[in-house]
């Protein structure tokens, strides 16, 4: 298979360690050789946890499928190796602090100007500019600063720090999208970029729209944006059940309407009035939920789920770790495949992201191991693509490329976004018939803040899915396109008259990238929901909680939306770079549910190999101590402080004013406070509580320690940092006025974008595309437009 991967002949050095190492993963995995390289004593992320058999799983699923090789970058000759490397490679992808390499001359601006044909993709926390430049952190500093923090749990605990690397892994996504768009920048121009790749920007894109949100309900409407976390609120609640917990997401009429029938028609429930999903709100603890925790005590989680799903109401079941390695749907996928993950030890691993027309495409070969070099030369002959895709490059390295979106909500917009940020003409093909979830939060006009933010840089085309004469134009525009997205219902494209044997057939060389709930095959392939329906089954609502709770202190987030974003960008980048080596089209899914599975891998692995092994942390890491969630002067304001080793304890020490308890010999160990970690807290806590957020940031910071703010949506638009580094970006928008959206997840001095223009009403490009891009006639697309094929926005005239 490796021979027919799209990436197989890119050269890859990957000199990642613990963040962004999930970008040369992903390279790797679609057939990149990707050279790992390692100080002698190993890189930082082989002492991370989680361990089996003293060996760590976190290195393990972030760097298989690439060999290895040891350098003393403190040695000449080893610098030179690296050098030679770096001479025929495509990529360099490092993650050393900024100046770090300077220090032994090899500077990554140095190193790109030296080679003009390599890109280079510098991951670091806060960017190479900027306040925070030289900040240090963790990544649960990077989930307090730049994600959903602020949103897991309940107000009456702490916010519940995420399982795994998500800050980390996310941005080894995004970083996976930079690299390869400045490589095809590179094909394209000649221009090879240096590209800055930071953590804070990078995941502050994936805070589900709130920016956006924030800008136009809390300055527009004189509203109050609610920023506070409420577990999994009122419309995505966890209900237990008889053998564990579900998630019934009722957010539409419909699904309301279907749920009171199974509840049997309450009599209380019968007015028109709780149609309305923000009236059900007011009752749902007093009437709703105790309905719901009657209705499924006797069900199992399964069949909760599978008989809701039969209805048609998005409900999902919470499955522990073990629970999905034993799924049958997941053996039917194989979402995990046996393999050897450490040191001749095997197990089952999560089997990677993609599926090309239902293979699945991920783990090969196991990560490389230290005392063993996999690195002898390049594998192969070098990647060397032709790229004929028409368009002004001055536009961006996707300009020429169209891409058909079928989108709704989250996912698959994402992925039409980044690419016409990027400079592909993005499409949106959307019927007023069935209007997108996020349209209908827009009102008469169709526009909410969170659909200006997913589909901003778009154009729309109207149609009526159930007449002939659209879905001849649809077939007509696939013709003239390279890439379809989609994240409709199971089925959807195929009741249009679209799926994929009919699209390939007007177009062989078409690639379309479908991500369903639960994917296309296996007993839930069914299934429906949203990202809150996504995260349960693939085992993360049940870990993210805290080790303690009665039940999961759910999140409301619409994770992994943006990661399937990010995800399908990434491959639809690798498949136009391997477009003219390619013989023809090809399926690619993306299953969401996967995407949890996928990113907590070394977790899923480490329960396979140790039964029993893993369940909620909630705020405490093996990794040091003191660690956690600190509260703050203020309402509900909040720190993350980490201390890896006793040298940050040290620190930490210094910064709260060396006090006497600090003092005791007990404590000078790791293993010593992890015994006295709530007395660490609490001691902790009452420094905190005395100062501002900000203030605690500042303070430990200047001590070297890694701490970071809990940030809210609402603190981006005055951040020093962030506003330094011009991330709040303005955009006009019809329907909604000025409003802020998020920015870029990468900087380049010589790279475009992103172009960042309104989103469009739906069917305002209807004639402008019908015209331009399908060829037709004023008569024509007037009597298409009177037949009711095809539509415009709901304000311009008909003929």
């Amino acid at each position: 298979m490796a021979a027919e991967l799209p990436l197989t002949g890119l050269r890859v050095v990957d000199m990642a360690d613990e963040k962004g190492e999930l970008a040369g993963r992903l390279l790797a995995d679609l057939g990149a050789d990707v050279i790992r390289v390692e100080p002698p004593d190993g890189a930082r992320s082989r002492t991370l946890p989680p361990f089996h058999a003293d060996q760590s799983l976190y290195f393990a699923v972030r760097n298989t499928n690439k060999r290895g090789i040891v350098l003393d970058l403190h040695d000449a000759g080893d610098r030179d190796r690296l050098l030679g490397l770096l001479a025929d490679a495509d990529i360099w992808i490092e993650t050393t602090r900024p100046g770090e390499l300077a220090a032994v001359d090899l500077a990554p601006r140095d190193v790109s100007a030296r080679f003009p044909d390599l890109v280079v993709a510098s991951i670091t926390d806060f960017g190479q500019t900027g306040p925070y430049r030289d900040h240090v952190a963790t990544d649960p500093v990077m989930v307090a600063m730049s994600w959903m923090l602020f949103r897991a749990g309940v107000p009456e605990l702490p916010p519940v720090l995420p399982p795994g690397a998500m800050a980390y892994d996310v941005v080894g996504v995004t970083g996976a999208f930079a690299a390869l768009t400045g490589y095809l920048q590179r094909l394209r121009s000649d221009n090879a970029p240096h590209i800055d790749v930071s953590v804070i920007e990078a995941v502050q894109q994936t805070t589900d729209w709130g920016l956006a949100s924030y800008s136009i309900i809390s300055q527009r409407m004189s509203g109050s944006y609610s920023q506070i976390r409420s577990g999994g609120g009122q419309i995505y609640p966890i209900v237990p059940c008889k053998d564990g917990w579900v998630r019934p997401s009722i957010v539409t009429k419909a699904e309301w309407r279907k749920m009171r029938a199974w509840l049997g028609e309450p009599d209380m429930l019968q007015d028109d009035h709780w149609d309305q999903s923000s009236a059900r709100i007011e009752i749902y603890h007093d009437v709703i939920e105790p309905l719901f925790v009657e209705h499924f005590a006797d069900m199992t989680m399964i069949e909760a789920s599978e008989e809701g799903q039969r209805r048609r109401i998005p409900i999902t079941p919470l499955l522990r770790p073990a629970d999905a390695l034993d799924a049958d749907h997941y053996r039917e996928l194989r979402t995990f495949v046996d393999g050897e993950v450490i040191g001749g030890v095997k197990g089952p691993v999560a089997g990677g992201f993609y599926l090309f027309d239902g293979e699945r495409i991920g783990f090969r070969t196991p990560a490389p191991s230290l005392d063993e070099e996999g690195y002898v030369g390049w594998a192969g002959d070098r990647l060397e693509p032709s790229i004929e895709l028409g368009g002004d490059v001055a536009r961006g390295p996707f300009a020429g490329v169209r891409v058909l979106d079928f989108g709704v909500a989250g996912a698959a917009p994402e992925i039409g976004r980044l690419l016409g940020e990027y400079g592909a003409d993005v499409i949106r093909v959307e019927s007023p018939m069935r209007p997108d979830l996020f349209r209908q939060l827009g009102g008469p006009m169709g526009m909410s803040p969170v659909f200006a933010s997913s589909s901003r840089t778009k154009r729309s085309f109207g149609v009526d899915f159930t007449h002939p004469d659209a879905v001849e134009q649809v077939k007509e525009l696939v013709s003239r396109s390279h890439i379809v997205v989609e994240n409709l219902p199971p089925g959807t494209m195929d009741n249009f008259g679209l799926g994929w044997d009919e699209l390939q057939a007007t177009n062989p060389d078409l690639v379309m990238i479908s991500s369903q709930t639960m994917g296309s095959r296996g007993p839930w392939k069914e299934w429906r929901g949203y990202g809150a329906n996504t995260q349960p089954p693939g085992g993360m609502t049940y870990l993210w909680s805290f080790p303690d709770a009665d039940a999961p202190v759910a999140s409301n987030v619409a994770f992994p939306d943006h990661v399937v974003g990010r995800l399908g960008a990434t491959v639809a980048t690798a498949l136009l770079i391997d477009r003219e080596r390619r013989e023809r089209g090809l399926h690619v899914e993306i299953v969401q549910a996967e995407v949890a599975i996928n990113l907590l891998a070394d977790l899923f692995v480490r329960e396979a190999l140790e039964p029993g092994s893993v369940g909620p942390a909630g705020n405490r890491s093996e990794r040091g101590a003191p660690w956690g969630v600190y509260q703050c002067a203020g309402e509900q304001r909040w720190s993350v402080i980490t201390c890896r080793d006793d040298h940050d304890w040290r620190r930490l020490r210094e910064a709260l004013g060396d006090p006497e308890w600090a003092r005791d010999p007990e404590l000078d160990s790791v293993a010593g406070r992890r015994t006295r970690h709530d007395e660490i807290d609490e001691r902790i806590t009452e420094w905190t509580l005395q100062r501002t957020d900000t203030d605690v940031m500042a303070a430990l910071q200047a001590a070297g320690v890694p701490a970071g703010k809990m940030m809210y949506v609402g603190d981006i638009p005055d951040d020093p940092h962030l506003v330094a580094r011009g991330y709040p970006l303005t955009l006009e928008q019809t329907g909604l006025g000025t409003m802020l959206v998020e920015g870029p997840g990468f900087h380049s001095d010589s790279m475009p974008g992103p172009i960042t223009t309104a989103a469009p009403l739906l069917g305002e490009q209807t004639r402008e595309i019908a015209r331009e891009v399908l060829g037709l006639d004023e008569a024509t697309v007037d009597r298409l437009i009177a037949s009711g094929a095809l539509h415009l926005p709901p304000t311009s005239p008909q003929p």
